[in-house]
């Protein structure tokens, strides 16, 4: 668990780990240069389980969880960010799963949405089968980070992307869903409240930052085929939030059509499982009518 001026949850985040009915394990804390309480907060805890690791300066997420991954001698691996909370059963229900699966080398779950206040609004789902995790993967990350559970080996064979400072999950589950064997499942259940709040990392990514996600999704894409450069900027322009036309929203969803059809071709799918490729669609095209139509109302 990484942590830059994380002192407002920090204490409910160690805590939810502290307290988590699977026992057998070392929680790794990474302070990266911070500059307010977080470091009294973590040293307040007297838990041999804590191994407590300062970087002199901010390093950024990557670095920070390439740190925690160097220093980890556990069987697995598990993420955690310093804002969020861990339900107690979290890392009994993912053991279980990958002591049951042992195909499986990562899993993640669902997760529950809670403003700064605790309140729960929402549910966040992701497909949960491999081969669905794998398509979904070609338009986002198909993995909710905090909630992610997985092989050691595979974390310390396949380090983060240093050079980048946002997406880095994405770019990673990318170059394992696609250069390696590595095998991806999602457990249905929440196991984790994510906390959205005004200063939270994911609302302050800016539009730039959000360029690289696309370009991330743009690379996944051209390994099935090659996108020209009018394609390219439209999924660049979609995901920076450009007002576009309905002609440019409907150019979109064709490359989406094509994209189905050609990983089912190429991933040489049944019948059934192209049938549940395909209507991944439904929810893309429903985005598009969503997005268009919340900027007419802007």
């Amino acid at each position: 668990m990484p942590v830059y001026n994380g002192e407002k949850y920090l204490s409910e985040a160690i805590e939810s780990i502290l307290s988590q009915t699977f026992k057998d394990f070392e929680f790794i804390i990474i302070n990266d240069g911070s500059t307010d309480q977080t470091e009294n907060i973590i040293k307040s805890y007297n838990d041999s389980r804590i191994i407590y690791k300062k970087n002199v300066e901010n390093l950024g997420l990557s670095k920070s969880f390439n740190i925690g991954i160097a220093l980890s001698h556990g069987e697995y691996i598990a993420r955690m960010d310093a804002d969020d909370i861990s339900v107690p059963k979290r890392f009994e229900r993912q053991i279980q799963f990958l002591k049951k699966r042992l195909a499986v080398d990562i899993v993640g779950s669902s997760m529950t949405l809670v403003d700064e206040h605790g309140e729960e609004y929402d549910t966040y789902r992701r497909q949960l089968d491999h081969v669905d995790i794998k398509f979904s993967c070609l338009f986002s990350t198909p993995m909710m980070h905090p909630t992610v559970m997985g092989k050691t080996k595979i974390f310390k064979d396949h380090h983060y992307n240093e050079n980048l400072r946002n997406s880095e999950d994405y770019e990673l589950w990318s170059r394992l869903l696609f250069e390696t064997n590595t095998h991806f499942a999602n457990i249905h259940e929440p196991l984790l409240l994510y906390r959205i709040y005004p200063h939270s990392f994911t609302q302050t990514l800016n539009l730039d930052k959000r360029a690289v996600s696309a370009y991330n999704a743009i690379q996944n894409i051209e390994h099935y085929f090659e996108l020209n450069e009018n394609k390219k900027t439209l999924l660049i322009h979609l995901r920076q939030e450009y007002n576009l036309s309905f002609g440019k929203l409907l150019k979109i969803f064709f490359i989406y059509l094509h994209v189905a059809v050609v990983f089912c071709r190429k991933e040489r799918l049944s019948l059934k499982k192209s049938f549940r490729i395909y209507s991944q669609l439904f929810p893309h095209a429903l985005f598009l009518i969503k997005y268009k139509v919340k900027r007419l109302i802007q």
